[in-house]
């Protein structure tokens, strides 16, 4: 839990280091959507526990899924349903859902 705090702590001057400001892009109940950087999106999804869904883009976009608890302890990696080298997540805002796609066909 220090090194999440001392992230948060940092965070800001990472950003602005990087020439980027986290900006929330969607803020509703339990789901959150926040813009790292331009390449780079959160999604978190809080109950009793806290999904997060990682989206990276460089060019190809890839995702990984935690679940925290309150504490911000890892709990569990959440793996597609498929093998992947690009898996794709997103969260359903309305249940905390993670729906996974393969990203591997993207052209080059």
């Amino acid at each position: 839990m220090k090194s999440l705090l001392l992230a948060i702590v940092f965070l800001p001057q990472v950003f602005q280091v990087l020439g980027g400001e986290p900006k929330v892009l969607e803020d509703n109940g339990p789901y959150s959507r926040v813009a790292l950087t331009e390449n780079a999106t959160m999604e978190m999804y809080q109950t009793d526990s806290i999904v997060v869904v990682m989206t990276v883009c460089a060019p190809q976009c890839s995702s990984c899924a935690r679940v925290y608890n309150k504490e911000w302890q890892l709990i569990e990696e959440i793996q597609p349903p498929f093998r992947s080298i690009f898996p794709l997540a997103t969260i359903n805002p309305l249940n905390g859902e993670v729906i996974w796609k393969n990203n591997d066909d993207w052209e080059y």
